[in-house]
């Protein structure tokens, strides 16, 4: 915008009612009074001034910046003035939405943290004129604030609150400017001295949420149009708002891509934990068996295996890790490796469990236990030998009764000594084993009332002379329909083999 003073042309820089500042080739004195022509909407119109100061800009080229104060007439501006100065306030304020506006479809253009930082810096260096800067994200729950560092291998930095500027800043809520970054005390140089960048100045502010709650702070380094001030700070609180949406959004979008990593990584824990469930073996003669494993998580503690024994004997392993979850699947895993290992060089039950008890609790120092059954069946002979290391009480049955096959030592893993006990028992023709785990009697309905042992012995004892395969799935199918809905707290595992 232009105006005439003295029939020479000056740039006028900015305008307000109370006077004008502008740019001019000729030198004024301070305190002189000038006409001050305008020409807006058509129409010209003067103004007396009085001249508040006069700068030089350039030497070089002769050119001056003044202050001017516009002479009034019984305190009213002129009416062409103030219409003029109307229509320049809602273009300022036009052209303010409109900058609002753009930045807000910038900075909401991205889920990604370090995108978002991209955007709300390209919004800073226009608006701002700042060289570089940080956008932190708040964790309450920890108490820390962090942000992604593009470029670096730290990858992410965390600062506890209170600590730094940002982390004082994230504390406080209150924003903080260093005109001067190396005579503030507050001020860091750590790493500046380590990238080789210099400081000058620094804005650094809270951005709240609707809620009045400081989910990050931005920190801005070196402005490079004068300094930073309250016209800075203005302008971030009227895009904070924006800044905060966009902030959560971007955190709810990495804790939707962290959940969904863990469920491919759990889902994939799970088709490999299913792989480690043997099928049940075949072509035993005078035996049929069928095994089954439901877990309640996508992976989890339950076990059973089957081991090729010599002189045609065959292991029969059931267990229950303490615990759920990926930990449980991991003892599992493990228990199983070691069994199979020890199984294939001792033929003595009883060692093998006390190998594995002290295997587990060198493992876990006691944290964790594992109830275990092994047993090894003689198909000729119909002897079953077994150590059962505090696990439920495997059932046969004979057709007319069941037989309890009870505790011969305690669970192993919690202590890391100890020596358990072999009993043996013989599965007469016709008769059924039984191995299961507690998700089997433990299994609640509605009211909170548990299946309970003598309910499950019940149901076994009705499926004695079935063949395994229907046995296994109208068991778990019973125990479904008694737990009426209700979500599963346990892994479910069991094995059913007939002796014909």
């Amino acid at each position: 915008m232009t105006a005439l003073l003295h029939a020479q042309e000056v740039r006028v820089i900015d305008v307000g009612p109370l006077g004008t500042r502008v740019e001019h080739a000729e030198p004024l004195d301070a305190g002189s009074t000038h006409p001050l022509r305008f020409h807006w909407d058509g129409e010209d119109f003067t103004v007396d001034c009085t001249v508040i100061r006069c700068d030089v800009l350039s030497r070089g080229v002769q050119r001056y910046e003044s202050g001017l104060a516009f002479v009034q007439t019984d305190g009213h501006a002129p009416p062409l003035l103030r219409r003029m100065l109307e229509a320049l306030r809602a273009q300022e304020e036009l052209d303010r939405l409109r900058t609002l506006v753009d930045a807000s479809k910038l900075i909401n253009s991205s889920l990604d943290p370090e995108t978002l930082l991209a955007s709300i810096l390209t919004v800073a260096r226009e608006e701002l004129g700042v060289e570089r800067g940080t956008l932190y994200f708040v964790d309450a729950d920890r108490r820390e604030i962090w942000a992604k560092i593009t470029g670096s291998d730290v990858g992410e930095i965390r600062l506890p609150f209170g600590q730094g500027l940002a982390g004082s800043v994230a504390a406080t809520g209150e924003a903080v400017i260093l005109h001067d970054a190396y005579s503030d005390p507050r001020f860091d140089r750590t790493t500046d001295v380590r990238s080789g960048y210099r400081t000058r100045s620094m804005l650094c502010v809270p951005i709240y949420n609707r809620a009045h709650q400081v989910v990050g702070v931005l920190q801005l380094l070196n402005k490079t149009t004068g300094s930073f001030g309250k016209l800075d700070l203005d302008f971030l609180a009227s895009i904070s708002d924006h800044m905060a949406i966009a902030m959560e959004n971007a955190r709810m979008h990495l804790e939707i891509v962290e959940k969904q990593r863990m469920e491919r990584e759990l889902q994939l824990g799970r088709e490999i934990q299913s792989r480690l469930f043997p099928d049940a073996p075949t072509g035993i003669g005078g035996v049929e068996i069928s095994a089954i494993s439901v877990p309640c998580f996508e992976v989890g503690g339950d076990y059973y295996d089957f081991l090729n024994l010599p002189d045609g004997d065959l292991g029969l392993v059931i267990g229950d890790v303490s615990g759920k979850g990926v930990s449980a699947a991991l003892i599992m895993s493990s228990m199983q490796a070691a069994l199979r290992v020890a199984a294939a060089i001792e033929q003595d039950l009883a060692r093998i469990v006390s190998r594995l008890n002290a295997l587990l609790f060198q493992m876990t120092g006691g944290r964790k236990y594992v109830t275990l059954f092994v047993g090894r069946f003689s198909p000729a002979t119909g002897e079953l030998r077994y150590v059962n290391a505090g696990h439920n009480p495997p059932f046969v049955s004979d057709g007319a009764s069941l037989i309890k096959l009870g505790s011969t030592g305690r669970p192993i893993g919690i202590l890391g000594g100890g020596t358990y006990t072999s009993e043996t028992v013989t599965i007469p023709a016709g008769g059924t084993l039984f191995l299961y785990t507690d998700g089997l009697n433990e299994a609640e309905n509605p009211d909170g009332e548990e299946l309970g042992t003598e309910r499950l012995s019940g149901i076994f004892s009705k499926a004695n002379g079935m063949p395994p395969a229907d046995t296994t799935r109208d068991i778990i199918a019973e125990i479904t329909g008694f737990e009426q809905g209700v979500h599963a707290t346990d892994d479910k595992t069991l094995v059913v083999m007939r002796r014909s």
